[in-house]
């Protein structure tokens, strides 16, 4: 009986435990006994240690699922479509040759959607996410050993689509998954663990210097840097709270599961509380608004399909001029008809956009953003293409600033609940250039009296850009909700004025508003009135001497003579214009305006003593006009560092144009 039990005895140890007496017999060269959450061979610890471990990578999928949703909206990567060509693009973006973009792993999290320089909370929030990405595959190798650190590592790479910060842990779970490094100082092997990630962050973070570069503020670089760097020292915490509790309970089960559930729920919980998901999806909203209504260089693709059609051309072949002349007029064709592939590709654009705006409204109601999304749903119905500009250019650009009648109703929310902010001021020249070519002229000039009153008295409303007195508080400041819209006050302001004037000092005695507004009942050959033509629309010169002949001798025909001179390709053909205007109506409204512009078009001419005269008379005879203000950017002045003459350029500003 007592030989039984004996063999029993032998039998139920553990083979760690053989290896512990092989060692000991071995001699003192012999590595001592690994012990982990393995080396208890019971079957309920080993049920207790596969449940916590796929409780950990069930809690670790979490976090990469929070990771990936921070960047895209999306919180199961694999459900995108074209994820595994993004997640190879992730990949080929490698952070040593200066390739991190906004598809790169620290790029997106830097910024984009969401940059830490406008939300500085994000520092907090991506550091600790970094944290728990970068220590929880370590420790499970340390006290799981190697194999069991696959599927966290697998989480980085595939859910949170970080294929090199995967990579780099790999190499950080075999270096501490030695039996050396895992006996007694497991703290300082996991320290050691840290190198390949650290050696991945500064290297991604070199190669995000360049979308940096010109973007912010120097003092401002270290938002950038603060996030790495808390998440380095957030791990080595982790790693020593982690091994304490591990070695407290004798390396049982269960040690990493309440850290990675704070780890966790951390971030969570400060990006719901002091960040929100309206900024989340605001600013992915803002980004696919910018995207689809990017300016678009055509000059490499159009030479491609001129090449390609020479090299299909029979011969004789005609020569690459003439391919490239017949393209042109092609693509043309295309952007100006309504029917168009390019102009349905835009209103397919406008509804989608539309369609986005308004689930945002639904679900956040109440958010900061709320009136930022009326307002790119306006914008967005607004938005035209401007084949003028493909044709002088070979760009393909969009305008928003002759309103549509379907932007009419989020303009006008926009006017009656956020009327004191720059949005409302947008709204209130929107609007007001809608009812005046509605015919409601009254209502218009006393939107534009609002506007002036409200943003035009020293007061620009559309200062973005909040005081910095330097303190923590201010660091951590977000600014305004509309500052990333970049909106022109100047430009709203300029042209709220020049509508304003327009309207108030034309009424005609004989034709009344008609033509400005056109005529109340839809009748004659040319039902419509000034306000009615787009400036950017290719018949627009056409309609305008069509106007003046339908109303002959009207009280705007100095206008309309302005127009058609302002809208001459050529610079000396404008000055010829815009001289003659002024010979013909030398004390009617549009004089300010029409000197302020031919001194700029003499400027551009390198008639520097023309301009100067120009603007003189400009300052002399109308010294409270707008115009004049804007003159005085062009008037040479001396610089305060050096002694040369500076001209500010004001051509943007004095367009009036505004996207």
């Amino acid at each position: 009986m007592a030989d039984a039990r004996t063999i029993n005895r032998v039998e139920s140890r553990s083979p760690v435990s053989d290896v512990g007496a092989l060692s000991a017999v071995a001699g003192a060269d012999a590595l001592p006994e690994v012990k982990d959450v393995w080396s208890r061979s019971g079957s309920r610890y080993r049920i207790r240690s596969i449940v916590l471990l796929a409780v950990n990578v069930l809690l670790f999928a979490g976090v990469g699922g929070f990771a990936h949703w921070l960047r895209s909206g999306v919180r199961f990567a694999p459900a995108l479509d074209g994820y595994w060509d993004g997640l190879w693009q992730t990949f080929l973006s490698v952070p040593m040759i200066g390739q991190s973009d906004a598809g790169a792993s620290l790029g997106a999290l830097l910024l984009t959607p969401i940059s830490v320089q406008d939300v500085p909370m994000q520092i907090p929030i991506v550091g600790l996410l970094m944290a728990a990405l970068i220590s929880i595959p370590i420790l499970a190798s340390l006290l799981y050993r190697f194999w069991s650190s696959i599927p966290f590592i697998a989480v980085v790479g595939f859910l949170a689509v970080m294929p090199w910060l995967a990579v780099a842990l790999l190499a950080s779970c075999i270096i501490v998954s030695g039996r050396r490094l895992r006996t007694r100082f497991r703290f300082v092997s996991a320290l050691l663990g840290l190198l390949p990630p650290v050696l991945y962050l500064i290297l991604a973070w070199y190669g995000t210097t360049d979308l940096l570069a010109g973007r912010i503020d120097p003092v401002d670089r270290m938002k950038f840097i603060a996030p790495w760097v808390l998440a380095i020292v957030a791990a080595a915490v982790v790693f020593a709270v982690v091994l304490a509790i591990a070695k407290l309970v004798d390396y049982r089960p269960g040690a990493i599961t309440p850290l990675l559930a704070i780890m966790f729920g951390l971030p969570v919980a400060l990006f719901e509380f002091h960040v929100g998901r309206d900024e989340l999806y605001y600013r992915l909203l803002e980004a696919r608004n910018d995207s689809q209504f990017a300016d678009e260089y055509t000059s490499a693709p159009l030479e491609q399909m001129v090449r390609e059609a020479w090299e299909r051309h029979p011969s004789p072949r005609p020569s690459k001029a003439a391919i490239r002349e017949q393209m042109e007029t092609r693509w043309l064709f295309e952007l100006a008809p309504d029917i168009s592939p390019t102009r349905s590709a835009l209103a397919r654009y406008q509804a989608e956009l539309v369609d986005e705006c308004d689930r945002f409204l639904r679900n956040f109601p109440q958010s900061r953003y709320a009136p930022n999304a009326l307002f790119i749903k306006a914008r967005a119905l607004d938005m035209r293409v401007d084949p003028g500009e493909f044709r002088r250019t070979k760009w393909i650009r969009y305008y928003s600033c002759f309103p549509s009648p379907a932007s009419r109703e989020p303009w006008r929310m926009l006017v009656e609940n956020h009327a004191d902010s720059v949005l409302g001021a947008v709204a209130l020249l929107r609007l007001a250039q809608l009812e005046a070519r509605d015919g409601d002229v009254e209502r218009a000039i006393a939107k534009l009296e609002i506007l002036s009153m409200r943003f035009g008295t020293g007061s620009r409303g559309g200062d973005t850009a909040e005081s910095q007195s330097g303190s923590l508080k201010d660091v951590l400041a977000r600014g305004t909700a509309e500052s990333s819209l970049g909106i022109p006050m100047e430009r709203v302001l300029l042209e709220a004025r020049r509508l304003y004037d327009l309207l108030s000092a034309n009424r005609d005695p004989l034709y009344g508003y008609d033509p400005i507004s056109g005529p109340r009942r839809s009748s004659g050959p040319f039902p419509f009135g000034l306000m009615d033509l787009d400036p950017r629309h290719a018949s627009y010169v056409d309609n305008l001497r069509r106007l003046e002949a339908r109303y002959v001798n009207c009280q705007i025909e100095d206008n309309i003579e302005l127009e058609i001179a302002k809208s001459s390709d050529s610079v000396a053909v404008k000055i010829e214009r815009l001289e003659r205007c002024l010979e013909r109506f030398p004390n009617r409204d549009q004089v300010p305006e029409a000197l302020f512009r031919l001194g700029a078009a003499l400027k551009v001419c390198d008639q520097p003593g023309r301009s100067e005269a120009v603007f003189a008379r400009l300052a002399r005879d109308y010294p409270t006009s707008i115009w004049n203000e804007q003159a005085m950017r062009y008037m040479p002045r001396r610089t305060a560092r050096a002694g040369s003459w500076g001209w500010p350029d004001a051509a943007g500003a004095a367009t009036g144009d505004e996207r």
